[in-house]
This record gives structure tokens, C-alpha cells and sequence, in this order.
């Protein structure tokens, strides 16, 4: 790192550690030698993401200066406060702790204390703990900082001490739970982006399938595959025609294809020590048999999966279930329809998922308009495909603030639309965080796409806090195409301030723009599938042409503005039609 670009507080600590050198009184060395800790907490904090590593700091830092015998973090969700990490203490009493948390935010208080509320005193009582320091951010209670007895009482310097590192702690973790939140979110739908691929590769493969012996291969292979067992088998019309892992004797194969009906007519999977009791339940808990999938049709019942549990000898986890019944059901399929056009039933399958998919994500862009009193919104989105990667959004922040936000997902389809679903996710995430600034929101969104997609996967988007009573708008322009304001006067305003696109870069400089919406100014947020449709001709709409229908459509309400602008764009492509996925959102003051 350049000299210049090394952070001030590398810049505080060395200053400070060479001052600490020349300064012989020992209690302006106990000061120096806080600050300094300080110092190396909060610049460690920065680098740290992981809530782990966040709280292992804390513990080892407070317990290096205040010299406790143990501490101990309790943290707190929606209800009682409970461990979370603890040091120098192992015990039983630790593990069961479970307390009950204050009404508002608590203050320091230690055992001795004359002043100590009966709250405080109860958890210094089940804890054993010497010392209590709230984990307070934005006056909510995020946990406690437990101190251990450290063979005299603490003193003024060390409660200071604690108090201040908990400050910068609370922060800490709680941003952590925050990103701990969204790596589960990113998992789960990385999960899901797996299993759909997974999914529609093992459909087309069944699909070609020459053979009924071939569809039980494949479904056979990926179903074991998937979750990882060692034991299977297959029953298909009344025969067990595979089977792996498993040492049958004559008389198990006989009595299982004789109750092998029961099996194919179940309605859903069903784990086999759930089955009634009998002959068959009972061989197949003998086998290791974990789970029993149908293999049904429509009406049709073709025959049952057989699995055992994980190689780890767990049983299937729910995700692995519905994939198996996705899996059984595409199978089933392939087995009734072996004789008819393999294209035909590989397309309604596609359509079927991307119906789903489509409904999933109209549900993830608003219903309505926002509803804010003074103003005229309305906003829509049409992809091109049945799913597609625009967005739009309206988020309450409360005192009359709203955010107005549009985005484009780079490329179209079912890609697009599984980070617009992350984007959407991570936003409202982070608008539950309380106050953030436009900055750190694009900044933790960039972070958020950068790590989780590939590398040319980024999306262009517009954030815009609305200050409804003033008309007072700040925005920050990542990239996207600038939004057009309309003024009174016939004068068109470009929102262009921000910086570049989210998630193509590992860290972003930005800026934000000012503006002020008037009675009779008109705002006009869209995405390229406006600007950049083609006509015929090969010339596309662009810029000029929307702010000349602003002009002519200037104080009719904002659903007949946009209307207009989605008349005009589609004559204007004619039979090519839209080629991109198109959003819009008109703004304006009453």
C-alpha cells in the first residue's frame, strides 16, 4: 500500500506507540496502551465480516485490557437475549443461559454498584457475571458484553474502556447478522439456481432418451447422485428393475413387488418409518431405506423410488425431497410420454416452470402505486421473455421519505431474473436496517453482486430518496440510463450523478445529485428496453423522443403518460416488437 493510501488509523497507532516509548508514568501508559487497543479493534472490525470472527475479537480485546477471567456475548433476535460466544468459560450455566430483554436500552452495571436496576441485577445473578456492558445501535439493544470477576472490582478506566469498544462492537454485529442473513439468502438461492439447472438438464436428457431402460438410468443416477446415498432401488409396473446397495433375498424381492401398488399410489413421498406397519415397511427398514418417492403421472402410477439416507447415514432434507419429487414427477412423465414428440414435452415442462417463475416475480415488484399523498406515481415492468431482469420499486423509509428505485439486470430470461429476485431480496434487507445512506447502499449492493455472481453479471440502477413534503430528491445514478425531469418551463433535466454499474467492480466511488420536484414538473425513470428499442428501420427510439412525448403528454395523470410512451414505442418497433425487458416509472408532484 502507498504511503498516501495508508489509513489513518495505521497513521494514529504509529504516532502512538512511539509516543508510548518515550512516557514513563504508568497510568498514561495503561491510557496509551487503550487507545492503541482501540485502534487495532476498530481497524480488525473494518476488514471483518464474519459475525464469528467479530465476536472473537471483541472477546479477546476486552479481556486482554480489562484482565476479566471469562466473557461472554448474549445476543439478541426478536426475543430473549442468548449466547453466542464465550471465552475462558464452558460451562453448563453458560449454555442454558436464556434472558429476558430489558424495556429500552439498559446501561453499564457491575456487581457493588449502588445503583443497579432489577433487571441488570438478575442477569449479573444467573450469569455469575462481574460486570454487564449493553451492545447498543441507534438506541436499540443489540446484546450484552458479560465480564467474568477478575479479583477486584472494575474501575472507572476499565468501564470506560469497555463502554467505548462497545460501541463500534454493536455496529459490528449487528452488520455481521446482516451479512450473515444474506450469505443464508445467497445460499439458498444459489441452492435453488442448482437444482432448477440440475433440473432442466436431467428433463432434457430424459427427454432424449431412446429407451424406458435409459429414463431409469438416468433418474437412478441423479437422484443418488444429488443426495448422495449408497442404497436404492426401483419399482416400476409391479417389478423392482434396479437396484443398488441393497442385498435382496428372492423371498424380500417377492414381497416387495407384491405390495409395490401401494407404494406407486402414494400421493406424495412419504419416509418409509411413517409407512403402516407390515411386511413391505418392514423390509425396507431392514434394507436402510429412507424415503419412498412415487413415480406418478397424472393418474398415471408408474412406480416408486427407493432411497436410503445421506452416506453420512442422516435422513433427506427437505430440499433434497423436493428436488427428488420434481426429479420422480419429470421421470414419470418421460415414461408415459416415451412414444410422443420429445420436444413437445420438454417445451410444456419449460413453460410450466417458467409460469412459476414468472408468478414469483410479479410478486416481487409492487402491486400498486405507493399510495403517497401529494403525488401521482404509477410504474410497470414488461419483459420480453416470460421472466426477465428489470425492476422497480417503491420503499417507505418513514418520515415522509420514500426510496424510488429502477434497475436492469445485465442479459434476459431466467438469469436475470434470479438476480433481480437477489437484488430485490438484498435491498429490502438492507432498508430494514434503518437509517442508510444511498452511498452505502449501492456500495453494500456492489459488494453483494460482485461476490455472488459471475463476472459479467452487473446490474444499472437508479436510487432516489423522495422527501414528499418538500419535493427535495436526492438520487444516485449506478450506471443507469438518466432519468428525465420535465420542468414547468419546457426544460429537460438529465439525473445523471452517481457512479458505475453495480456488482462489475470489487469496490465503487460515488456520489449523489440534488433536485427539486415542483407542482408541474414531470420525472420519468425507464430502462433501455425504452430508449434502446430498434425500429424496423434500425434507429432506435432514444432520449429525444421520450422527452418530446413528455412534453406533449405534460399534465395528463401519470398512468395515461405512461400509457402513451408504451403506445408510441410499440408502433414505433412495429412487427419487431419490444426486444428488451421494459420498465417504466412516472413521477409527479400534485
Amino acid at each position: 500500500m502507498a504511503a498516501d493510501e495508508t489509513p489513518t488509523s495505521y497513521r494514529y497507532q504509529e504516532a502512538l506507540e512511539a509516543l508510548a516509548r518515550r512516557i514513563e508514568d504508568p497510568k498514561s501508559q495503561k491510557k496509551l496502551s487503550e487507545v492503541l487497543a482501540l485502534l487495532d479493534f476498530n481497524s480488525t472490525l473494518n476488514r471483518s465480516h464474519e459475525l464469528t470472527e467479530i465476536l472473537d475479537l471483541v472477546l479477546y480485546v476486552t479481556m486482554g485490557e480489562t484482565r476479566a477471567s471469562w466473557a461472554g456475548v448474549l445476543l439478541r433476535d426478536d426475543g430473549p437475549l442468548k449466547p453466542a460466544a464465550r471465552r475462558g468459560r464452558a460451562d453448563e450455566q453458560w449454555n442454558g443461559l436464556e434472558l429476558p430483554a430489558p424495556e429500552g436500552a439498559p446501561t453499564i452495571a457491575g456487581v457493588g454498584d449502588e445503583e443497579v436496576s432489577e433487571w441488570a441485577r438478575g442477569v449479573l445473578t444467573a450469569s455469575g457475571a462481574a460486570l454487564l456492558v449493553p451492545l447498543v445501535k441507534s438506541e436499540l439493544l443489540v446484546g450484552l458484553l458479560l465480564l467474568g470477576d477478575r479479583g477486584e472490582s472494575y474501575g472507572i478506566d476499565e468501564r470506560l474502556f469497555a463502554q467505548t469498544l462497545c460501541v463500534s462492537a454493536a455496529a459490528a454485529i449487528d452488520n455481521g447478522r446482516v451479512y450473515e442473513e444474506l450469505q443464508r439468502l445467497n445460499q439458498r438461492l444459489s441452492l435453488k439456481v442448482y437444482q432448477l439447472d440440475s433440473l432442466f438438464d436431467i428433463a432434457r436428457e430424459l427427454n432424449r432418451s431412446p429407451d424406458i431402460s435409459r429414463v431409469r438410468e438416468v433418474l437412478l443416477t441423479n437422484a443418488m447422485g444429488h443426495v448422495l446415498t449408497t442404497r436404492a432401488l426401483m419399482l416400476h409396473d409391479g417389478r423392482i428393475v434396479e437396484q443398488r446397495g441393497c442385498a435382496l433375498t428372492p423371498e424380500d424381492r417377492v414381497r416387495i413387488e407384491a405390495g409395490s401398488q401401494k407404494l406407486a399410489e402414494l400421493e406424495d413421498d412419504v419416509r418409509v418409518a411413517e409407512l403402516p406397519a407390515g411386511e413391505v415397511s418392514d423390509i425396507l427398514l431392514r434394507l436402510g431405506i429412507d424415503t419412498v418417492i412415487p413415480l406418478r403421472s397424472g393418474e398415471s402410477c408408474h412406480g416408486a423410488l427407493l432411497l436410503g439416507p445421506r452416506a453420512s447415514g442422516s435422513s433427506l432434507a427437505e430440499e433434497d425431497r423436493d428436488f427428488l419429487r420434481s426429479l420422480a414427477s419429470q421421470a414419470a412423465a418421460s415414461l408415459d410420454n416415451l412414444r410422443l414428440t420429445r420436444e413437445f414435452v420438454e417445451k410444456q415442462k419449460i413453460e410450466k416452470e417458467m409460469a412459476i417463475a414468472r408468478r414469483i416475480q410479479r410478486a416481487l415488484l409492487p402491486e400498486s402505486e405507493p399510495g403517497i399523498p401529494g403525488w401521482d406515481i404509477a410504474g410497470i415492468n414488461i419483459p420480453c421473455l416470460t421472466v426477465g431482469g428489470d425492476y422497480f420499486d417503491y420503499v417507505d423509509r418513514g418520515d415522509d421519505k420514500h426510496w424510488l428505485v429502477i434497475a436492469d439486470v445485465s442479459g434476459k430470461g431466467t438469469g436475470a431474473a434470479l438476480l433481480m429476485a437477489s437484488v430485490q431480496a438484498a435491498l429490502h434487507a438492507l432498508a430494514g436496517l434503518g437509517e442508510i445512506s444511498l452511498e452505502s447502499l449501492t456500495e453494500r449492493l456492489n459488494e453483494i453482486v460482485y461476490t455472488s455472481t459471475e463476472g459479467n453479471r452487473y446490474v444499472t440502477a437508479f436510487f432516489a430518496t423522495l422527501n414528499a413534503p418538500t419535493g427535495e430528491t436526492t438520487y444516485l445514478n449506478a450506471g443507469h440510463c438518466p432519468p428525465l425531469v420535465l420542468r414547468r418551463d419546457g426544460l429537460v433535466e438529465r439525473l445523471e450523478e452517481g457512479g458505475p454499474v453495480v456488482g462489475l467492480l470489487p469496490e465503487v466511488s460515488l456520489t449523489t445529485g440534488s433536485t427539486r420536484l415542483e407542482s408541474g414538473d414531470l420525472l420519468v425513470l425507464y430502462t433501455d428496453g425504452l430508449s434502446e428499442t430498434s425500429s424496423p428501420a434500425g434507429e432506435e427510439f432514444e432520449e429525444e423522443r421520450i422527452a418530446e412525448i413528455m412534453r406533449e403528454s405534460a399534465g395528463t395523470p401519470s398512468r395515461e403518460i405512461m400509457a402513451t410512451l408504451l403506445s408510441r414505442v410499440r408502433v414505433f418497433a412495429a412487427e419487431a416488437g419490444l426486444a428488451d425487458d421494459l420498465t417504466l416509472m412516472v413521477v409527479q408532484r400534485d
